[in-house]
């Protein structure tokens, strides 16, 4: 059994930081555009996918700072957690990142740290939750389209060329709060 929990600084720096987040697929989205549309279509990749987030703890030093960040935690280890940030200009969430160590995946733990998301959201007045990941992360594109997201935007240029996801293509997806 996990619990969700609220983040406690700076204690779960050092437990976050133990945490692999990373993911292996054989599946990815390529995006075919035009001059006014664009669709995605699904391709086999071989040979499989795989990549590593690395540590959060190194790559995001604002985690302290966001509106809501929660952890599920098993037996004392995290096994995953998730940020937001309230957008009050335009009422949304914005999710910064959710993960889940592979271990654990497909156990209920992404979507109830969604839930709690949700339930942030709608405390703070908002109207969506938001959240982009990259093409090739087929299985998160998976689970999102699951937990009710809608694509709704794409950014051919979100990714700096020269860094490590120089080929990939930031997808926007978006859950209304009815």
């Amino acid at each position: 059994m996990f619990v969700i929990r609220p983040a406690r600084w700076p204690d779960d720096l050092a437990l976050l930081a133990e945490v692999e987040f990373s993911f292996t697929t054989d599946w990815s989205y390529r995006v075919a555009r035009d001059e006014l549309s664009f669709g995605l279509i699904e391709e086999k990749v071989d040979p499989p996918l795989h990549k590593d987030y690395g540590s959060v703890t190194g790559s995001d030093d604002r985690l302290p700072e966001m509106d809501c960040v929660l952890v599920a935690e098993r037996d004392g280890e995290v096994v995953g957690f998730t940020t937001a940030e309230y957008e009050a200009w335009n009422r949304r969430v914005g999710v910064r990142h959710l993960f889940v160590a592979a271990q654990y995946r497909r156990s209920g733990i992404g979507r109830a740290l969604l839930d709690h998301l949700d339930t942030f959201a709608r405390s703070a007045g908002a109207r969506c939750l938001w959240l982009d990941t990259p093409n090739v992360n087929y299985p998160a594109i998976q689970f999102y389209r699951h937990m009710g997201f809608r694509l709704c935007g794409l950014d051919e240029s979100l990714y700096d060329p020269a860094g490590p996801g120089g080929n990939e293509v930031a997808l926007f997806f978006v859950r209304e709060l009815t």
